[in-house]
């Protein structure tokens, strides 16, 4: 019976131990990726954000060097350049979505069209 019980309590811990090691899918974390052009165009002088290229798994960390670098981020057409794999990323306007209105998102596409990055604001 205390063998029973023994390997009962075993299996529990392993699974609690499993389930803690999940990974967080990228914009769910503590800083999420913002993908309007209001939540991007509001990083100002001194914000620093995140730039994740999806591609290479890299993450780059910028300071805001000027009030209008936010809307450089999310000029539509614009050009973005990934410091790790050295890829030119495109800025695209999708939308807008059903369930967002007139909001348009703003997305990061690699040259077959495919979305390869996003900006994560960190907020103090």
């Amino acid at each position: 019976m205390k063998t029973i019980q023994r390997s009962f309590f075993i299996t529990l811990l392993a699974l609690g131990l499993a389930g803690s090691a999940v990974a967080i899918p990228p914009g769910k974390g503590s800083f999420p990726a913002v993908d309007t052009q209001d939540g991007i165009t509001s990083l100002k002088k001194g914000d620093h954000y995140a730039l994740v290229c999806l591609e290479c798994r890299s993450v780059e960390i910028k300071e805001v060097e000027s009030d209008d670098e936010g809307a450089k981020l999310c000029h539509d057409g614009g050009k973005l350049h990934c410091a790790s794999c050295k890829k030119e990323v495109t800025i695209r306007h999708i939308g807008p979505a059903a369930k967002r209105g007139s909001v348009k998102r703003v997305t990061y596409v690699n040259a077959e069209g495919k979305e390869c990055m996003f900006v994560a604001p960190l907020k103090k």
